[in-house]
């Protein structure tokens, strides 16, 4: 992981399913090569207040947090555990650097050492539990 792996909107691209599965992949937002067709349409990406900088992060923008952001916020949080806005403030706080540091560490499978996935229940690796992924209630 390296800081092209932060989204501007806090997503760790290198979590991300489309990064980390072998056919069809994604190079992640920050990064040049093949996007998948909602990355490359992201309206969080291409929000007119990024003024034609798309790597810039959310959290330098006066609307921060829009509604965007919000509601990509629930729907990470509900689904997978994790939280692009925390992300942004916690960058914010102790820096990209740090952020990315501590991220490859907590996400690291504790099984074979490989990146876990935000959106799988087990490492895509090796089977073993993500336990970074949340226990959902059935209906």
């Amino acid at each position: 992981m390296d800081v092209k792996s932060i989204a501007p909107c806090g997503v760790i691209c290198d979590l991300c399913l489309g990064f980390q599965r072998e056919k069809n992949t994604c190079a992640g937002c920050n990064r040049t090569g093949s996007k998948l067709n909602h990355c490359k349409v992201c309206s969080i990406t291409m929000c007119p207040e990024k003024k034609g900088n798309s790597r810039r992060l959310c959290i330098s923008c006066s609307r921060f947090p829009c509604k965007r952001i919000k509601d990509l916020d629930k729907r990470y949080t509900t689904k997978y555990g994790e939280s692009p806005i925390q992300n942004l403030r916690a960058i914010s706080r102790i820096g990209m650097a740090s952020f990315v540091k501590k991220q490859g560490i907590k996400w690291k499978c504790p099984e074979c050492g490989h990146l876990l996935c935000v959106h799988r229940d087990v490492c895509l690796n090796c089977g073993a539990k993500n336990k970074h992924f949340p226990k959902l209630k059935k209906k």
